[in-house]
């Protein structure tokens, strides 16, 4: 790791029996240059203010998640706010740590440690992570994993008055003018990466309404295929974006009426503008969509030598 660069983390938990453990842990982060951008959720605070959380997360360079005793505050939806966090997080390809303590006992489980083990299950399923019993043992993973080569992390910044490695921004520019064209071979296998998205609907069960999120992994070359119909004649940003919420609609609806056994409709399916913008820019990196115009009124078409993915 660069020891003029700073990173920014966002270190997410719940308040309650965890206080030493954060403190410990932004410790660890400051040891490595990292400024922790993240702050614990809890219930004798103010209104969660999920837009300024999203901003936070948003910025960071890498997530880490800090699982305690308890599942933690809950939104209206039954999400709690911290697996609200994490799921944003993956949404995006952030870099993610976890880090679970391992009490849950085996059976006679109360509903806030049935939902804490769901939330365990998830966390296994998407990300890299260590269990902890002790808090020494904790801080011993977190050591590890801050100083370990494979560690993958965001930009980062270069705080004012550092000087940068001579030469190197100039190099950076030459190599990004000499660089060769990817070839069709590199671009198909750049667009088979799985991507996170981020989906919000609206669930309707036993005369209630509630909105709901699900994180659905998808390959880019398949959301690529699922906009064709509108690339290849040229289509705005937002009626792409909507043609994409219709191909994934039958499988948000399918994972949400089977998380929610008396829900009886799913709709209002809906993919975030800012996590679609990133899919649309990745696509014209790879050279299979370019946009004319600006804005609202930009077009983006599929270019005439895309591969086909």
């Amino acid at each position: 790791m660069p020891v003029d660069k700073r990173y920014l983390v966002y270190l997410a938990s719940n308040s309650l029996g965890l206080d030493l453990e954060r403190y410990e842990v932004q410790r660890q982060l400051a040891r490595h240059g990292m400024v922790n951008v993240g702050f614990a959720c809890r219930e004798d605070a103010g209104p969660y203010d999920w837009n300024l959380v999203r901003a936070q997360i948003e910025s960071a360079d890498l997530f880490i998640l800090l699982l305690g005793d308890d599942y933690g505050p809950m939104a209206p939806t039954g999400i709690s706010y911290l697996h609200r966090e994490f799921v944003h997080a993956k949404s995006l390809n952030k870099p993610t740590l976890a880090f679970i303590k391992n009490t849950l006992p085996e059976k006679n489980l109360t509903e806030d440690q049935r939902r804490l083990a769901g939330f365990h299950r998830i966390v296994a399923q998407q990300s890299a992570y260590k269990l902890w019993h002790l808090r020494e043992e904790l801080m011993s993973h977190v050591r590890a994993s801050l100083s370990s080569s494979m560690l993958t992390l965001g930009p980062g910044w270069v705080p004012a008055g550092v000087s940068k490695t001579p030469a190197m921004p100039m190099a950076a520019e030459a190599n990004k003018e000499t660089a060769e064209p990817l070839s069709a071979r590199q671009r198909l296998n750049l667009s088979r990466q799985v991507v996170n998205l981020q989906i919000a609907a609206k669930v309707y069960q036993g005369g209630n309404l509630s909105q709901e999120e699900v994180l659905l992994p998808v390959r880019l070359d398949q959301l690529l295929q699922g906009a064709m119909p509108l690339l290849k004649a040229g289509a705005s940003e937002d009626r792409l974006r909507a043609q994409l919420e219709s191909v994934v609609a039958g499988t948000v609806k399918s994972q949400l009426l089977k998380r929610n056994a008396q829900a009886h409709a799913v709709d209002d399916i809906r993919i975030s503008r800012g996590q679609f913008q990133q899919v649309l820019k990745q696509w014209q990196g790879l050279g299979f969509v370019a946009a004319s115009g600006e804005g609202v009124r930009a077009v983006w078409k599929a270019l005439a030598d895309v591969s086909k993915a």
